[in-house]
């Protein structure tokens, strides 16, 4: 099995997780995403799939830490790092000692360095799973925050403390000197991968401030470092023999100092880094959970070789675990009563402290860095089988399955639903108004109407994209407008200045080509009719783009060409045609200008009656420019080269419709935030595409 197909599975994996999520909204993602791995295990090239810890770090959990680390400025760090460490250092070998001692006195087979082997499994907590379960929940913003904070480093603590365990298994109890070099090795790993985290990391972020000065395309060799900072910190450390994931939170929070620092200097680069980033660790989050999916299978089948008696003993022992490590965690916050944990969770002996010391107790969920932790163990220690690993994983399985099962049943029941500051409703009601204002202000400020055409679809795409369209809806309101244009046409093509101006022919030509125009009824009775005109008309477009006229005509064209130089009648019936060709196109110009303005009125009238449904409106407008273009004989597929200072001033529109609605209180600050961050997203991305335009140009130039 090749590690491309791996990978690709994982990711269409996470594809389908997405796209069911929209049909169960309520369900947890990391249960959609760990069924769909147990599924994906029956897949041959999945079936004897097992967790390689070390490529689990390195690959999955090194840049998601290296990322949560930059969530944390240096002065949050600073100013909560007695928290960090209480929580992640402190709660945790407490934890990890207390789960030891009841393990050992359950299990009287077992050793004590065994039990605090597997205490140091079963320590860390996921924030991620606790995230995807409460997503729709209203979580104490301070429990929320410690529970980040508790998970920078609880994860090097258990790591640290299982290497420690393991080494002592051979000697079969702790000793003074055993402990006092364990704590001694648990400092100089931390301590060292800490060091070895900012040192790379300001060495790093120098290499790439010159690069930004000193080469003309920065992004192409500052963003790959970037990419790879998390990769080579982890490895320099592990290599060191200190903590690998401690240097990569320690290098994001030394990233996030220095973007706060240089936030206004190479933009374009910051912007792209970023995006790539949150897709990267977006995607990354949801292979942890289809991993842990994917290695249940196997955890089952050591579990029916062990047989159900001892299953159901693991299992008491699990729960037995899990319940100890809620306790203490409960305990742990409303017995502590020191200043700095207030701000978290809320005065002593009150009711609220009370409250979010439940909410962390049950919040502490475990995940695939305590699944990867389980499979890491030695098949064989000091030359002999380790005929414990087999139960310490399922053991592990078994507490992560409950923590997440257990989370997901009380955190709803104690947690009121989350009151976003705005509805998905508001945010598509403000977009559609916002497009529609810049709409008329281009219709009105942009002279050259192909580009003021051109402008309006693009408006249109961006509405399209982010709206979901009732096509139900649409498909009955569509020919409705339609043929309101086609009425006002007709209408016009009998005022008083039209008929005075145009011949009775000119102005019925015209007429006939509205009706084979999709502004037409007929256009819509009868559809497969259409289709073949519209089939045909294109065949022959694209024959005579390719200078095949005489394939379409033969020899006709030489024919009438003699016939036209040697016979007068045909120069005469010529300009006849020619006459009345200038006409027609003169008169649909006339058509152009009143159908733009009677669009335009109509779409300011439904905007001061706060109408957000005007997707019919664009539609007809896109029908109107077919029957111009059908007049004109134009070619359909025309680009048109829009300037980029005229997308800075539509840009502008935007930017003046969101700030004037939220002065005026017509829309909330969540919404208008969204809308100005599409805005600027949407000018940076013209601005770079703008830039590689220009430089395309410059390389061709002579």
């Amino acid at each position: 099995m090749s590690a491309l197909t791996i990978i690709a599975l994982l990711v269409s994996g996470v594809i389908i997780a997405n796209i069911s999520k929209s049909f169960f909204p309520n369900f947890p993602n990391a249960f959609t995403l760990i069924g769909l791995g147990i599924v994906m295990s029956f897949i041959p090239s999945l079936e004897h799939f097992s967790l390689e810890p070390e490529y689990f770090m390195l690959l999955i959990l090194a840049p998601i830490m290296f990322m949560d680390g930059q969530e944390e400025s240096l002065l949050s760090i600073k100013s909560h790092f007695r928290v960090i460490i209480e929580l992640s250092v402190t709660l945790a070998i407490f934890t990890a000692i207390l789960v030891g001692l009841l393990t050992n006195r359950i299990e009287e087979k077992w050793t004590l360095p065994l039990s605090i082997a597997l205490a140091a499994i079963v320590v860390p907590t996921d924030a991620v799973a606790v995230k995807s379960i409460t997503s729709n929940l209203a979580m104490p913003k301070g429990v929320n925050k410690a529970l980040g904070l508790e998970s920078l480093f609880n994860d090097a603590t258990g790591l640290v403390l299982l290497d420690f365990a393991l080494t002592v298994i051979p000697v079969g109890s702790f000793t003074w000197q055993t402990s006092l070099a364990g704590i001694g090795k648990f400092l100089i790993v931390a301590g060292g991968g800490v060091l070895v985290g900012i040192i790379l990391s300001v060495l790093i972020i120098q290499i790439r401030f010159q690069l930004n000065m000193h080469i003309n395309n920065p992004q192409t060799t500052t963003i790959p470092i970037n990419i790879m900072t998390p990769f080579v910190i982890f490895l320099v450390a592990e290599h060191m023999g200190f903590s690998g994931i401690l240097a990569v939170v320690a290098a994001g929070i030394v990233h996030n100092w220095e973007g706060n620092r240089m936030r206004l200097a190479a933009t374009e680069v910051r912007i792209v880094t970023q995006n790539i980033w949150e897709t990267l660790t977006s995607i990354l989050n949801e292979v942890v959970f289809l991993i842990l999916g994917i290695s249940l299978p196997s955890v089952w089948q050591d579990m029916q070789n062990l047989g159900w008696e001892n299953d159901w003993k693991l299992f008491a022992l699990s729960l037995a675990i899990y319940t100890t490590m809620v306790v203490v965690r409960y305990l742990w916050v409303r017995l502590e009563n020191s200043e700095h944990m207030v701000a978290f969770f809320g005065k002593d002996r009150s009711s609220e402290v009370n409250f979010n010391a439940k909410v962390f107790g049950i919040s502490g969920v475990h995940g695939t860095v305590t699944l990867a932790m389980a499979f890491s163990l030695p098949t064989k220690i000091n030359g002999e089988t380790f005929i414990y690993r087999t139960d310490l994983i399922i053991i592990a399985s078994m507490v992560i399955l409950i923590s997440m099962v257990m989370a997901s049943v009380i955190l709803p029941k104690m947690l009121p639903v989350s009151e976003q500051s705005y509805t998905e409703e508001e945010l598509d009601n403000a977009r559609e108004q916002m497009v529609d204002f810049a709409t008329l202000k281009v219709q009105q400020n942009i002279p050259d109407r192909a580009v003021r055409e051109s402008l309006v679809s693009e408006l249109f795409s961006q509405k399209m994209s982010n709206q979901r369209i009732d096509e139900a809806e649409q498909s009955k309101a569509f020919p409705v407008e339609a043929q309101k244009v086609a009425d006002f046409i007709s209408d016009f093509l009998i005022t008083d200045a039209i008929v005075d101006r145009y011949s009775p022919l000119v102005i019925t030509r015209y007429g006939q080509m509205i009706e084979r125009s999709p502004l037409s009824a007929n256009w819509h009775e009868h559809p497969l009719q259409h289709f073949y005109r519209r089939l045909q008309h294109s065949y022959r477009r694209f024959l005579l783009k390719l200078g095949l006229r005489r394939f379409l005509h033969g020899h006709r064209g030489d024919r009438l060409k003699k016939q036209f130089e040697n016979n007068p009648t045909y120069k005469e019936k010529y300009q006849q045609f020619k006459d009345f060709h200038e006409a027609l196109l003169a008169l649909n110009q006339d058509v152009m200008k009143a159908a733009d303005q009677f669009l335009n009125e109509e779409l300011q009238d439904r905007l001061d009656n706060n109408n957000v449904n005007n997707t019919d409106i664009y539609m007809a407008r896109r029908s109107m420019d077919q029957l111009f273009q059908y007049v004109e004989r134009k070619n359909h597929s025309q680009v048109v080269k829009i300037p980029n200072n005229i997308f800075v001033q539509v840009f502008q529109y935007e930017y003046d419709y969101v700030q004037d609605a939220y002065q005026h209180k017509a829309i909330k600050s969540g919404v208008a935030n969204t809308l100005f961050n599409e805005i600027s997203q949407a000018q940076s991305l013209q601005m770079m595409q703008s830039h590689d335009d220009e430089l395309m140009v410059e390389e061709k130039a002579p």
